[in-house]
């Protein structure tokens, strides 16, 4: 109940500011038009829309989840972060109402995303359950991220400093990675960057999900113990932060 309560009020505050909404759709929606207008007819592989749709979908949680902290600076600002820290609310059901926030927020980008692609003759050849497979999988992410995030607003003394940093490795993470061009086409030195980029083996899952016709479920299943277990060591380093942050 204290996390519904949290993650309710998060969501009410959302939708009464929907530009926190629309500012982190923007830049992934530009990208998906812009890069398939610029290289879809230089792609030979088919349609490089649905070619570049997982790095899209990527960068979108990594924008959206990925700035998802700040909301701690208003909190500050306005008193309601000393409230919750005096009151008996567990430390974790903050993290986790946080991170319930974070994937409402992703996936609404997402959601819109796929429509456009949809609409721009992209298919998830897997079906419906490649559908839901790529929203777990989406899903991991927004809460390894989120985590992340809110340890970072715990760290950093305000917004600007905050902003600075996410935006100094998101970019980097998105371009050293698999998102838009094949991981067997990279050089051998951005190869074994995107190797170790954790968000090359989701958009590399998630691209099988979407286009190919065979699963490899030792593939899968390796991205979804990989995600789960950055998620759980983030989390854990979220509540303790949180608790050291509240004496």
């Amino acid at each position: 109940m204290q996390t519904y309560n949290l993650f309710w009020r998060s969501v009410k505050w959302r939708f009464q500011n929907p530009v926190t909404i629309i500012m982190t759709l923007v830049q992934p929606l530009i990208w998906l038009l812009l890069f398939s207008t610029i290289f879809s007819s230089s792609n030979a592989e088919g349609n490089y829309t649905a070619f570049i749709l997982p790095g899209i979908l990527v960068i979108g949680v990594l924008s959206s989840s990925g700035v998802s902290g700040i909301a701690n600076y208003s909190l500050k600002t306005g008193g309601s972060s000393y409230r919750i820290m005096i009151s008996p609310v567990k430390r974790s059901s903050v993290i986790l109402a946080h991170i319930l926030d974070a994937s409402v927020l992703s996936f609404i980008q997402i959601t819109i995303l796929m429509i456009i692609a949809f609409l721009m003759s992209v298919r998830i050849a897997s079906g419906i359950g490649g559908v839901l497979l790529i929203a777990v999988l989406l899903f991991l992410m927004v809460a390894f991220v989120a985590a992340v995030s809110y340890i970072i607003s715990l760290t950093l003394p305000d917004e600007n400093s905050f902003i600075a940093l996410i935006n100094t490795f998101t970019l980097p993470l998105f371009f050293v990675s698999s998102a838009l061009i094949p991981f067997e086409q990279l050089h051998d030195g951005f190869r074994i960057a995107a190797m170790i980029n954790p968000f090359t083996h989701v958009i590399n899952a998630i691209r099988m999900l979407a286009q190919g016709a065979a699963i490899d479920w030792f593939q899968l299943s390796s991205v979804v113990v990989l995600l789960l277990v950055l998620g759980a060591i983030s989390f854990i380093i979220a509540v303790l932060s949180l608790k050291k942050d509240s004496h």
